[in-house]
């Protein structure tokens, strides 16, 4: 069951959309399935007209807002620009091969989920009012005014969308739906509706991934909050630290060149409105971790990453304590955002393989792990592999090889994420395993049935099938890893 939460300030609005045909699919037979006072189904509109989107709204709008007015509270967003208001909407979705529920269970799923989150307590008749409507078979909506009726006080949940994931699991555990997982805190910021609607007005893409990606890049090369900041605007990026009264970085923020909000001011976005692991605070311990740097790194030859890459597939296979494996995991992320830097046009998958790995990189809590020897040889990799550019000559034809290797380090590291119940972070590694695969591959071999298609000695050695996917070649170097790391995992 999926569940999310969104903030407004008209309920007005909300039940006109909710019982209405709807704009993005179409509503059928809208109807109010539960309330805060029990009358459920009564509180259904009376119909005006001869369509089934003919109700007469106000009694349910003026009965559920009450409390709000009561209060004195604004029926608009104010001025200042405030998003989040005192309607709580929630949408619950269950997959599409769970069976249909009826509207009594709904009911009952509305409920639990409400005294789950801390909205609405059962045997709180005090509490704030709400009401459950359905206008679909696989789903519901939730609309709450945050006010309570006994008080007129107005309140916000604590911590409202980690209960409501878990008490959603309780219902399809109970239920025996199809069961999603848990929230692990590895999830980045996704654009909201008005990033993406004015980055389509402006013809580009949203701000939001492309800052991402940016501090990424900024954060491998850098040591610190200053070169942190120095290498974001030396991309071309508006970057700012945030000082407290001693003058230490406490944050910072980073926007891109030309993106301004409508009175011209420019527009940024703080590390951690980003992705968990990309605040200054858990930059600073990856920073902690990186060894010396001396001086100018040497130019890493592709055949040398893929020993690295290699080395830490063995790792994963075969865990040593010592090392720590969510280390390798986050610093295999490293290494993918630094060929992405360099990816011309997409042209070698890279690009596509970093984005879709992303969340499989961060541990549950979305905190910068320790690394291990393994784990500090991908970082250094990715370093080296940001400074010189990409790989050069024959470096370059080599590059394929590679791309075979990291798609096997990925599917091992998917392998040991799945076998510790991360579902979000096993599934990003194995798209983007195969994604990479898939495309080197096709690079690879365009004639299948060929000699080149069949391969050399070195890349029949075998390798690690993705469910309903065609047979896949390795170098050998894979092919003795793989043997080596057959073995139980702890």
């Amino acid at each position: 069951m999926i569940t999310k939460v969104v903030h407004g300030w008209r309920p007005a609005g909300l039940l006109a959309y909710l019982l209405g045909p709807g704009t993005s699919e179409v509503h059928r037979s809208p109807r109010v399935i539960a309330s805060w006072d029990g009358l459920d189904a009564g509180w259904q509109p009376e119909r005006t007209g001869p369509s089934e989107y003919d109700l007469q709204l106000g009694p349910l709008v003026d009965a559920l807002h009450a409390p709000a007015v009561a209060a004195g509270l604004p029926t608009r967003a104010p001025q200042n620009g405030s998003k989040r208001g005192y309607v709580w909407h929630c949408s619950a979705r269950v997959a599409a091969s769970d069976r249909t529920l009826d509207d009594g269970q709904w009911a009952d799923i509305a409920r639990e989920l409400l005294d789950g989150a801390g909205i609405a307590g059962r045997g709180d008749p005090g509490g704030p009012r709400w009401v459950a409507i359905r206008h679909a078979e696989d789903h519901i909506h939730i609309a709450a005014v945050l006010v309570r009726q006994d008080t007129g006080r107005r309140f916000w949940p604590h911590h409202d969308y980690p209960k409501l994931r878990a008490t959603a699991r309780a219902i399809e555990q109970r239920l025996g739906l199809t069961l999603t997982a848990v929230a692990d805190d590895t999830a980045a910021r996704r654009p909201g509706r008005g990033e993406t609607e004015k980055a389509a007005r402006q013809g580009r893409g949203p701000a939001r991934p492309e800052l991402r990606r940016a501090a990424h890049q900024a954060a491998i090369r850098a040591v610190g909050p200053e070169e942190f900041v120095a290498e974001l605007r030396a991309m071309g990026y508006r970057a700012e630290l945030r000082r407290g009264p001693s003058g230490d970085a406490l944050g910072y923020r980073i926007g891109r060149a030309g993106d301004v909000t409508a009175a011209g001011h420019q527009v940024f976005y703080s590390g951690s409105k980003l992705a968990p692991d990309l605040s200054l605070p858990q930059l600073r311990r990856r920073w902690a971790q990186n060894p010396d740097r001396p001086g100018p790194a040497a130019r890493p030859s592709s055949a040398d990453a893929e020993d690295v890459v290699v080395r830490a597939r063995v790792a994963v296979g075969t865990p040593d304590p010592q090392e720590g494996v969510d280390g390798i995991v986050h610093a295999t992320g490293d290494v993918l955002t630094a060929l992405a830097a360099n990816d011309r046009g997409h042209k070698q998958g890279w690009s596509d393989a970093a984005e879709r790995y992303e969340r499989a990189s961060r541990a549950p809590g979305g905190r910068v792990p320790d690394v291990g020897p393994v784990g500090a040889e991908l970082r250094s990799l990715a370093r080296r592999l940001l400074a010189a550019h990409g790989f050069r000559g024959k470096d370059a034809a080599g590059s394929v090889a590679l791309a075979v290797a990291v798609a096997g380090l990925l599917h091992e590291i998917a392998a040991w994420q799945r076998e510790r119940d991360r579902a979000h972070q096993a599934a990003a590694a194995d798209v983007a395993g195969a994604r990479l695969q898939a495309r080197h591959l096709a690079r690879r071999d365009p004639h299948p049935g060929s000699r080149a298609a069949q391969g050399s000695g070195r890349e029949r050695a075998g390798f690690p099938r993705e469910p309903g996917s065609a047979s896949q070649v390795v170098p050998e170097s894979e092919a003795r890893m793989t043997r080596r790391s057959t073995g139980p995992r702890p």
